[in-house]
């Protein structure tokens, strides 16, 4: 657990932030770049700003803030992930003594709706967000992800994910692929409906197995959209014949709280594969893309 220590922005980051939106204003828009270039860090850092920024070039909508280190990470969006995301926090917006000491995540996804929440939240509350918070409004209402409504914000439409350069290459592409399933998730309505529809059709084990798991993550697991969000993103964040694996390294660990039944992997297992194979086979019909990360046409 890493200690968040939130720091206004200095003048020069502002200046340089200021120049990189003014660059990608409403008449342009973010560089499209591939997974594989994002993961590689291809996109550059203008002047003194913390991020480089893309727009996902399978889809548009998506976009990717690539942050300099876990600090200035943290500083852009532990707030809205305790506020959308964590067990025991979701609603609130916590005040920086109370987010001091406590670790979000090392990679972020978020919609359309959540980011309307949250900013219309702390609107209402006379919040005062951080820098680096307004920085993440200005750009969401820039490329559409919210509208400003007058008195309030409404969704529009795409996703923004995040991960930082602090994490190793190996690390990197591992949780891009896990949040590039939730930008399409996001941002693709047909495969979002599919999502709902193999999680309400999941048995009993495979259900508990994954609500388990993410209770063990740290997720709210009461938010429905979150549930079936990260149910599939955590099939599909590796490639196929590799998830039997995962599920069976997860078991133990989510074993040793004697509080919570977790459903035997043994149970939940063919459950769980039948409905990895309904979400690639959409994904590669429709995109070309499997399980793993869309890094290739091959979606290896």
């Amino acid at each position: 657990m890493k200690t968040i220590r939130r720091r206004p922005l200095s003048i020069l980051a502002l200046l340089a932030v200021s120049a990189a939106l003014a660059a990608t204003g409403p008449s342009s828009s973010p560089a499209a770049r591939s997974l594989a270039e994002i993961a590689e860090g291809s996109a550059p850092v203008e002047g003194g700003a913390e991020f480089a920024v893309s727009r996902w070039d399978r889809f548009p909508s998506v976009i990717v803030l690539d942050m300099v280190d876990f600090s200035s990470q943290d500083r852009m969006f532990s707030r809205l992930a305790f506020f959308l995301e964590k067990n025991g926090y979701r609603g609130r917006l916590m005040p920086d003594r109370e987010l001091a000491g406590l670790h979000g995540w090392n990679a972020h996804d978020y919609g359309p709706g959540g980011l309307a929440a949250f900013f219309n939240a702390a609107r209402k509350a006379g919040f005062k967000l951080d820098d680096e918070e307004l920085t993440l409004r200005d750009m969401a209402l820039r490329d559409g992800l919210i509208v400003d409504a007058g008195n309030s914000f409404a969704a529009g439409s795409g996703a923004v994910l995040s991960i930082s350069r602090q994490s190793d290459r190996y690390a990197r592409r591992l949780l891009l692929a896990h949040e590039s399933y939730h930008g399409i998730f996001f941002a693709v309505p047909a495969y979002r409906q599919l999502c709902y529809s193999i999680w309400a059709a999941a048995g009993k084990s495979e259900r508990g197995f994954v609500l388990r798991l993410l209770s063990y993550l740290g997720y709210d697991t009461d938010s429905r959209e979150l549930s079936v969000n990260e149910f599939q993103a955590y099939l599909l964040q590796q490639p196929a014949p590799m998830l039997e694996s995962y599920i069976r390294r997860m078991e133990p660990l989510l074993s040793k709280n004697p509080n919570y039944a977790t459903p035997p992997a043994d149970e939940a297992l063919p459950g769980l594969l039948a409905d990895e194979k309904r979400l690639e086979a959409y994904l590669r019909k429709n995109f070309g893309i499997g399980a793993g990360g869309a890094y290739s046409p091959g979606g290896k």
